[in-house]
């Protein structure tokens, strides 16, 4: 029988680890392809938030109905909205990953299932301290151009005339520190945190079960790593795994960071007289949709700059051979 410590081993010993890289192509490899992948995720995150946002069905029916009137009365554009605030997410990602790999590179002597979480969940309150005030701006951007029969029916910064912060980017953030001022900005932070920790960590350790698992059935690369398919269907389970693990907690963080009351209780009161037991998986396709896509594009995009940024790599031929 293999104790879990040598399982832990193992897995580290079919990845490349934060030592077998070269830093300064690590970053740049990092920053240029995650740019890349967030222009591709963001409409289905657009499309998640305001879903989340709205109260009922009013405005949209579902996941698929969004997109089309999206597209219809915003055309492509209106998918990235907000998109330059998100894009900031880049620098805060590589904040993330560097606190992940260097957390899990302390933690190689503990478990397969404790490699991930552990460092999932620190990497994660890091890297949400750098991000929250960019996520708050980038969500109101992206719940401009609802068009609503009914106001009420959606909470756009509660739907009250006085923090309607609808504009542009400076607008946002002028009214924002107008009536919440600095604090403002981290509207939602420790759900913020109470969301996403579990989120990364969930994924983290699904991912290296998952790696294992599948990985087993097949050969190794040329450098003595799962192959990059097999990662990437590892990420893919991984999304659709902690999202439906979180869903209720990413609902309950949209909205009071989109302006609802900033109560945990109040709001989670607040969603189950309103939604009842549909507020476990209000927006939960397109958060599925848009964390499975993220996680096979991250995990494609990740593995391969840490091949790229191997201290070894003297040629390309390697990225192929036995793909």
């Amino acid at each position: 029988v293999v104790s879990t410590q040598s399982t832990g081993l193992q897995l580290m010993s079919r990845q490349i680890v934060w030592d077998d890289l070269d830093k300064k192509k690590y970053y740049f490899w990092g920053c240029t392809v995650f740019l890349g992948i967030r222009v591709c995720v963001y409409p289905a995150n657009l499309v998640k938030t305001r879903l989340q946002v709205q109260r009922g069905t009013d405005v949209y029916r579902g996941s698929f109905d969004a997109f089309l009137k999206v597209f219809k009365s915003e055309g492509i554009l209106g998918f990235y909205r907000g998109f330059p605030v998100f894009a900031l997410g880049v620098l805060f990602g590589q904040a993330y990953i560097t606190t992940y790999e260097y957390t899990k590179h302390k933690c190689s002597d503990m478990n397969l299932i404790m490699q991930g979480l552990l460092p999932g969940c620190i990497a994660s309150v890091a890297g949400q301290s750098l991000s929250v005030p960019a996520d708050v701006v980038t969500q109101r951007l992206q719940i401009q151009g609802m068009k609503r029969r009914d106001p009420k029916k959606v909470d756009l910064q509660t739907a009250t005339e006085k923090t309607n912060t609808r504009g542009s980017l400076r607008a946002i953030c002028r009214k924002i520190m107008k009536y919440d001022g600095i604090s403002g900005f981290y509207r939602g932070y420790f759900i913020s945190l109470m969301s996403n920790v579990p989120t990364s960590g969930i994924w983290w350790a699904s991912y290296n079960v998952l790696l294992q698992e599948i990985g087993k059935y097949f050969e190794p690369d040329s450098l003595g790593t799962h192959t990059l398919p097999v990662q990437a269907t590892s990420g893919v389970l991984s999304g659709a795994v902690s999202a439906l693990a979180t869903n209720p907690l990413d609902v309950m963080r949209t909205r009071i960071q989109t302006g609802g009351s900033r109560s945990l209780v109040k709001v989670t009161k607040k969603l189950w007289s309103e939604e009842g037991s549909s507020m476990f998986t209000k927006g939960l396709t397109a958060r599925a949709l848009s964390m499975s896509t993220s996680s096979f594009l991250i995990v494609l995009g990740y593995e391969t700059v840490k091949r790229l940024s191997h201290k070894n790599r003297t040629s390309t031929s390697w990225t192929l051979d036995r793909y």
